[in-house]
């Protein structure tokens, strides 16, 4: 495709718009000098694009139905149109284009981009409104050629081309007639992508980088054959003969068959193209629905495979686990089953009688292990019961001969912990048991009783010695004070004899006795040595 451009029009210029910092949104328009403003062309255009809506809901209801001349020329046209074998033949069907009721301004504007365009010769031109990336309204005009169409923008005031696209026929992928006009679906983007286009490269970029991969991982529309469109309404003036359906029918007829004959006049060689089908709103939204649909069973069908063969390779598994010998619990292997039976429970039409012999192999492998569970349980308890017994037998027989029941003790906690144990035998070592544990009693206790009678009589042979040695010294001490009237060792005499045990009390009074005395004598000569001084 290709644009060429000259210069803005007057309806492609954008408001101003003022921010409030009281209120969050468009609070009023400004002019371009004004110092305060600032440009927002997004919420711009979604502003103008809601107001063109809200215009259009509140126009009169469509032209009144056409005359039966009305209806019979549009299918006259359109049958000429299908019926053309040349492209002279279409261009004349199409002249009858040029002899509907347009306005004088429409008219010239028709020829005039007719002869501005490059290629040539032009067959036909229609003047419509196209539908931009804002679903805001633009008046253009369409001009078909042999192997293109252009999309004109014609200034009525100036009478000037301004700019033009051309969209070659072989990009046209097919043509749906909407409720309002035509939508043409193409191999590219024709113009700006518009703001859901723009979520969607927002939301794979997003996809990628949170991945950290290349790769597409977006998730979102899948770029088929209606992805890229362009919708043009036509434009016909109040009171037209022809209503937009009917101009609908004869631009994607006039599209069609130009595209059927510019594929026939093509070289052999050449690359070859299918003429874009004309299709409705309906017929798109079910081939849609019948890809979804197939490709939906094409995944079921897969599925359903994979899951087949994942379940018989897991019948297989598990029924080999059934053969192995000597078998024990962990060989039989029923866990192969669950996922694979799930899967397959899960998968669409999966074969019935695969999953029933599966299930049932499951139950039975299943049961298998339970039982060979069981019998393994009961043997060690046998194994276990049987060492048991043994080791007390042999414990009894060791604490009757060497009166320890410390092996004992440990032989009878393991014959507790085994499986039925004889009651006859926990008996008896329990009796064995306690009587040693008896007689290490008695012997430890009359053990401590020689030793707390050893102590005492250390401690009486102690206080015995100490006694006499304090009787012999506060007896020398008393002699001896009462011939030197001192006190000196006659008062340590007393302490020791007062911390000795069983001193004589008549020889403790009578040291008192001397000691009060000779205190008595210092202090009568003390205060008659005083009075003297005097």
């Amino acid at each position: 495709m290709r644009r060429q451009h000259a210069r803005a029009g007057p309806e492609e210029a954008l408001p101003l718009v003022r921010w409030s910092s009281r209120t969050p949104g468009i609070v009023s328009s400004t002019s371009p000098d004004a110092p305060s403003a600032r440009l927002c062309p997004l919420l711009a255009r979604a502003a103008l694009a809601a107001r063109q809506r809200c215009e259009h809901s509140k126009r009169a209801p469509g032209p009144s139905p056409l005359p039966l001349s009305g209806l019979s020329s549009s299918e006259s046209l359109v049958d000429a149109i299908s019926t053309a074998s040349t492209t002279a033949a279409l261009a004349e069907a199409l002249r009858e284009v040029e002899q509907w009721q347009w306005t004088s301004d429409q008219e010239a504007g028709m020829k005039r981009c007719k002869t501005y365009v490059p290629e040539q010769p032009a067959l036909a031109a229609f003047y419509v409104s196209s539908v931009n990336e804002w679903k805001l309204l633009q008046p253009r005009v369409l001009v078909l050629t042999p192997s293109s169409y252009f999309r004109v923008k014609y200034d009525q005031k100036s009478g000037k081309v301004e700019h033009y696209r051309k969209t070659p026929l072989r990009d046209v992928l097919s043509l749906e007639k909407t409720a309002d006009g035509l939508k043409i679906y193409l191999r590219g983007q024709d113009g700006r992508a518009g703001p859901q286009k723009w979520y969607q490269r927002l939301e794979r970029k997003v996809a990628q980088i949170s991945t950290g991969s290349k790769d597409n991982a977006f998730s979102g529309r899948v770029k088929d054959e209606f992805y890229y469109a362009r919708e043009y309404r036509p434009s016909l003036p109040a009171g037209a003969p022809l209503s937009a359906d009917q101009v609908t029918d004869v631009l994607a007829a006039a599209l069609h068959k130009t595209a059927e004959l510019h594929r026939d006049s093509l070289p052999a060689d050449g690359a070859p193209f299918e003429p874009p089908p004309v299709l409705t709103t309906d017929e798109r939204r079910q081939i849609l629905h019948d890809r979804k649909a197939a490709a939906r069973a094409e995944e079921e069908r897969a599925e359903r495979e994979a899951a087949e063969a994942e379940l018989r390779h897991a019948v297989e598994v598990a029924s080999a686990s059934r053969e192995l010998e000597p078998k024990t619990s962990s060989q039989i292997n029923s866990a192969v089953l669950s996922r694979p039976i799930k899967r397959a429970r899960r998968a669409v039409e999966a074969d019935a009688s695969l999953i029933s012999r599966a299930e049932q192999l499951k139950a039975e492998l299943e049961e298998e292990h339970r039982v060979r569970v069981e019998a393994e349980r009961l043997e060690r308890e046998r194994a276990e019961r049987e060492a048991a017994t043994a080791e007390l037998e042999a414990a009894c027989t060791q604490a009757a001969a060497s009166r320890d029941a410390t092996s004992l003790s440990r032989s009878l906690k393991r014959a507790r912990r085994a499986v039925d144990v004889s009651e006859e035998l926990l008996g008896r070592g329990e009796a064995l048991k306690a009587e040693i544990e008896a007689e290490i009693k008695a012997a430890r206790e009359a053990a401590e009783e020689a030793e707390r009678e050893r102590k005492r009589a250390e401690r009486e042979e102690r206080e015995r010695v100490e006694r006499d040695a304090a009787t012999a010294e506060l007896e020398a001490a008393v002699g001896a004070a009462a011939t030197s009237r001192d006190l000196v060792w006659l008062s340590k005499a007393r302490a020791r004899a007062r911390r000795a045990v069983g001193v004589s009390a008549e020889l403790m009074e009578r040291a008192d006795n001397l000691k009060t005395e000779i205190d008595l004598e210092k202090k009568l000569a003390a205060e008659e040595q005083r009075n003297h001084g005097r």
